[in-house]
């Protein structure tokens, strides 16, 4: 049995020398900053990068022409760069003019209200638009272009553009609709452009500050929407905000996954796990830390702590294309079930519920424009857990280059969970197994009640292994309190 003290030791000895990232890629995105400002600011919009995404549909899709709108504001933005709602786009590859917007043009009291909004020229001039027109002419260009094509893409459940097309869609028996566009560009989304790169490394690095900044000033006595604040001031500092609600759970609250609340007052003697990440220019991080809020582990949280570290850094090694996307969370899982069967939490390292009992979730996600973007991972349902989560046969789809994802494990060791056996486990365990279980783990587990543990980082695939984007913010026990003590 391999202890978790020589995993550790072996996983930090040879970690700039893993297989899945070269120690170039390591080295190149692990300098910590100096001060508080994040790498050089990508250009907010690159029309060309739009037009090659808008060639690319048109090549994939279906039909003759596509119509699509902001009813999904996230493929609306990827397709065309404009984020005002509403908005409708055709995409005609066959016409002079392919690229069609239509919008709301503002009026005189909206723009003393709300503020400027985009206008028709814009569309032409900054958007790239072949044509634009005012959303109210698009009645009216419809009866033209369904009168002359006989097929239409458009994306699944897309209201607006079903709305529009109304009696006409049902009155044209020869009108093919294929609902296409949303799969198509939800996997043109998996695989990141350089400009995509960037900009999710820009505000990885901005996330990356915040963390840094709550490392060097938390204490004792404040309250999580303190912390909660200080996070924020560096999103808005650097013109980013909230990706999602961020997660500041602190002591107890660390247990539970999603977090809402941020009213308790931190404890000295706390950890504090803090799950945030800044949205810049539409782009969103995803990073987790887990720290001491008096800037010391004590020796239960630290032995956790490494633990889930190690998990993390064994998941890392085989992280390059090629590696299927579940590879790395069996691995990583692999790691923490012997560490907890070393400890007395686990007594069968072959019970599968008993390994149910601390795995939640697949470690691993894109992101991109959604937090948890887009593109398949393989070909099983994600809500169906119980399906894959143990199941090493099931891979998942093999990564690739350009690919950006995240590698969370934890451990969440819930007060009142070793309470809930027969709930949670009874499917799966006689009464007497979960009995047996009880009387063997619970005054171990107590020992450990209350701890949470998240260490979350975003990584870029690249051709020989990755790019840990995240490596700005300290991950080891030791960097951690080195920066806490400063």
């Amino acid at each position: 049995m391999i202890t978790i003290k020589t995993t550790l030791i072996a996983i930090l000895l040879v970690g700039f020398f893993l297989p899945g990232g070269s120690a170039a890629d390591l080295h190149e995105a692990s300098t910590l900053h100096n001060g508080d400002l994040p790498g050089e600011r990508p250009p907010a919009f690159l029309g060309e990068v739009f037009e090659e995404r808008r060639q690319n549909i048109m090549n994939e899709m279906r039909g003759e022409v596509a119509l699509f709108s902001t009813t999904d504001p996230h493929n609306f933005y990827y397709a065309t760069g404009f984020d005002q709602e509403p908005a409708i786009a055709l995409l005609d590859p066959s016409s002079p003019s392919p690229f069609v917007l239509f919008l709301r043009e503002p009026n005189p009291t909206e723009v003393l209200w709300d503020g400027p909004r985009h206008s028709i020229e814009d569309a032409r001039v900054k958007f790239g638009a072949d044509e634009a027109y005012p959303l109210e002419y698009l009645d009216r260009y419809l009866t033209r272009f369904m009168r002359e094509n006989t097929s239409i893409s458009v994306p699944f459940g897309d209201e607006m553009v079903m709305e529009r097309l109304g009696n006409r869609y049902s009155h044209r028996s020869n009108l093919l609709l294929h609902t296409d566009l949303s799969e198509i560009m939800h996997e043109m989304r998996v695989i990141k452009d350089e400009w995509e790169q960037d900009w999710l490394t820009y505000a990885v690095e901005v996330t990356a500050l915040a963390h840094n900044r709550v490392m060097k000033n938390i204490r004792p006595g404040q309250y999580e929407y303190e912390v909660k604040a200080e996070i924020e001031y560096v999103f808005t500092k650097h013109n980013c905000d909230n990706g999602f609600n961020p997660i500041v759970g602190s002591g107890p609250n660390a247990t539970y996954l999603h977090y809402p609340f941020y009213d308790r007052q931190l404890q000295d003697g706390d950890l504090i796990l803090i799950d945030v990440g800044a949205r810049c220019n539409h782009y969103t991080a995803d990073v987790t830390r887990t720290i001491p809020v008096n800037g010391k582990f004590s020796e239960e949280q630290r032995k956790l702590y490494e633990l889930v570290l190690a998990s993390q850094e064994a998941a890392l090694e085989i992280i390059e294309p090629g590696t299927g996307i579940l590879e790395p969370h069996h691995r990583a899982m692999d790691i923490i079930f012997e560490g907890l069967y070393e400890l007395g939490l686990i007594t069968d390292l072959d019970s599968w519920w008993q390994k149910r009992f601390y795995v939640h979730y697949g470690m691993l996600h894109y992101i991109g424009l959604f937090v948890h973007d887009v593109g398949h991972f393989a070909d099983f349902i994600r809500a169906e857990r119980d399906h894959y989560l143990l199941n090493k046969d099931i891979k998942g789809r093999p990564l690739e280059e350009g690919m950006v994802i995240t590698l969370e494990p934890g451990l969440y060791l819930e007060e009142n969970r070793i309470d809930q056996l027969e709930e949670l486990l009874g499917q799966w365990a006689s009464p007497e197994e979960l009995r047996e279980f009880e009387e063997k783990v619970r005054p171990i587990y107590e020992k450990y009640a209350g701890i949470g543990i998240r260490i979350e980082d975003d990584l870029l695939i690249t051709d020989t292994g990755y790019l840990l984007l995240s490596g700005d913010t300290p991950r080891t026990v030791e960097e951690i309190e080195k920066l806490m003590a400063k």
